[in-house]
Order: structure tokens, then sequence, then C-alpha cells
């Protein structure tokens, strides 16, 4: 983003001196020069007047490339809470006005569910404030309650609306289309076993064998069809038999960090929560840079659910330090719910 070429190219283009550009934006001419020189930038209230002094906008200004607009885009969807309108339609339309170039498909295309995703996230977001503000008004409201289930999408104990009945078809017709696909056999397989179907989870285990590259064995770098198989052991009642067989992989894989996670999740899921925080523990020891985030989250709401606050503030800020040093992320919407969490838990303790 060459501001300062930019701008002297704007400018000549324009036919202006620097005498006549830093009249119009009631400046020095100095402080042009200095842009042009690159010797500073000039401050970001100013740029609007820019971009209307030259007919450009503010983004033209930079020159940025099409990278840089998936990058800006991307960092919205992850970082932003919010996303106001002139932004989302600004993402909107270049995804959409460059998703037929080869070579920008896949991000096109990933990004624009994603950008969506975060619009819906922020109204169910003010979804869930009013549906709490009805609540506290009317609590026996029964319509209220689905509110507010709906915007935290909740589980609301009717089989025929928690049976993840379309996502299942969408991936039995998907792995019809694509019997090679890993990602695709392992979100079938979670939906199944996520609503009991067992006997079809464990058929589609075989087929997942079969298929794809993942049919692996014990001490292999990926586990996913031994751990899916300990899911199923879980779902079947067998609770014993998978912890065992959990722990089994985590003997022959005592280095895998995916492993530590899930181990981590079973035993959790389990309620033996301090297993499984030693599990997360490993986790985030062998994970290699840059480390997701999800196990001291895990850790850090364990702790709140047995009451240790000060673990807990020490997991959230263990969960901010990853961001900081691993994805030098140090604003946000992560860094601020984390901040928030601590603030909480302090009042707590």
């Amino acid at each position: 983003m060459n501001f300062a070429k930019k701008c002297k190219e704007l400018r000549m283009k324009k036919a202006a001196t620097q005498e006549q550009m830093a009249t119009a934006l009631n400046l020095s001419s100095q402080a042009v020069s200095k842009w042009e020189n690159g010797v500073t930038l000039p401050d970001i209230e100013l740029l609007p007047e820019i971009s209307v002094y030259f007919g450009v906008t503010i983004d033209e200004l930079f020159d940025m490339t099409d990278e840089k607009h998936l990058d800006r885009i991307r960092n919205m969807v992850i970082l932003q809470e919010t996303i106001d309108d002139s932004d989302f339609d600004y993402a909107h339309n270049f995804l959409l006005s460059h998703m037929d170039t080869p070579t920008m498909a896949e991000a096109c295309l990933e990004l624009l569910p994603a950008l969506y995703n975060c619009k819906a996230n922020e109204y169910r977001r003010k979804a869930e404030y009013f549906a709490k503000e009805a609540l506290a008004l009317f609590p026996e409201n029964h319509t209220n309650h689905a509110n507010l289930n709906d915007a935290q999408q909740g589980m609301c104990g009717e089989w025929n609306l928690d049976n993840h009945a379309e996502r299942i078809c969408y991936y039995k017709d998907f792995l019809a289309q694509n019997p090679n696909s890993r990602e695709g056999w392992q979100w079938y397989i979670t939906e199944l076993l996520h609503v009991g179907r067992c006997d079809e989870a464990a058929e589609a285990l075989e087929k997942m064998s079969t298929y794809t590259s993942s049919a692996v064995t014990l001490g292999t770098v990926d586990c996913r069809i031994e751990l899916n198989r300990a899911k199923l052991l879980w779902e079947q009642g067998k609770h014993s038999e998978s912890l065992a067989y959990v722990d089994e992989i985590t003997v022959h894989n005592s280095d895998n960090w995916l492993v530590w996670n899930f181990a981590g999740d079973a035993y959790a899921k389990a309620c033996q929560y301090n297993k499984a925080i030693l599990c997360y523990e490993r986790c985030i020891e062998v994970q290699p840079k840059p480390r997701y985030t999800d196990s001291p989250m895990a850790i850090a709401q364990i702790c709140e659910i047995i009451g240790d606050a000060p673990q807990a503030i020490q997991a959230w800020r263990t969960y901010i330090s990853i961001l900081n040093n691993d994805w030098n992320t140090h604003e946000g919407v992560y860094i601020e719910r984390a901040n928030k969490k601590i603030q909480e838990l302090k009042a707590l303790s």
C-alpha cells in the first residue's frame, strides 16, 4: 500500500501542484511534500477529504491489491464483532465481483458465507439481548424462552427439531459425489454420533477407512479413524471402554496435539474435569505454533463449572497470550471477550 506513490500519481493526473492541493485541503505544502516522499502519512480523519479531492475511493488511495482486499475482509470477519453496512457492502461487492476469477474463486467463496455468518451472529446477539430483557419481565412466557434458544442456537429437546436431519442428508448426498473427502466423512460421522445414529455412524466409519487416506493406525499423525471409534463406543453406552480406548490412543500418540485435545473433550464430556484439564494442558504444550485457542478456552470453562475462578482467569490469560504471541492479534472481538470474562471472574474471586 504505497500512499506516497499513489498520492503523487493522482496529483499529477489532476494537473495540480503541491501548493494547490494543500490549499484545497487547508494544509501546508510541506505536509503534502512529506506524504509524497514517504516521510509521513495523513491523519486518518483526512482520508475522506483526500479521496473526494482526487475523486477516488479511500482504498484506491492506497493502491490496494486484490490480495490486500481479501486480507482486509478476512480480518473483518475474524476480528470484528459487528460490521457496519458500508463495510459489509464493500466486502460483499468485492467478493461477488471477483468470485469468477479462477485464482480468487476459492478465497471469495470461503469468505462470502463467513461474511454472512458474521452478520447473522450480530443479529443473533441482538435477538439474545432482547429475549433476555423479555424474560426478565415475563419469565414464564414460552415464546420468550424459544426466542432465546433460537438466538443462542440451543437445543430445544424436541427430536424433530434437534435431529440435524438437513445436515445429515446434505452430507450423505455430498459423500455420494465426493467419496474420498476426509472432511466430508468427518462432519457426517460427527453429526450421526451427535444424534445417536450409531449404526449408521459405524457403517460410515468403515467407509471412511476405505475411501480416505486417513485410514491409519495408532501412532500416526492423523488418528481420526481411531478417535471416531472412541466416540462411537461412548455413544453406544460403552463409556468405560471408550475412555480406556482414549487412554490407549494417547499412549501411542503422546506428541499429537489433536489426540490430547480429543482426550480432553472425552473426559470433559464424562465430567472427569481434572483429567480433562491435564489433557488440554498437554495439548497446549505439544501443539506447534501457531496454536489454536480451544484448549485454554475449555480449561477456563471447566474451571468456571467447578468454581475455580483464579484458574479460570489464568486460562483466559493463556488464551490471550496465544492470540498475542502466536497470531499477532492484540485487539478485536476475541481479545475483548476474554478480557470481559477475566473482569467477570475477578468480581467473583
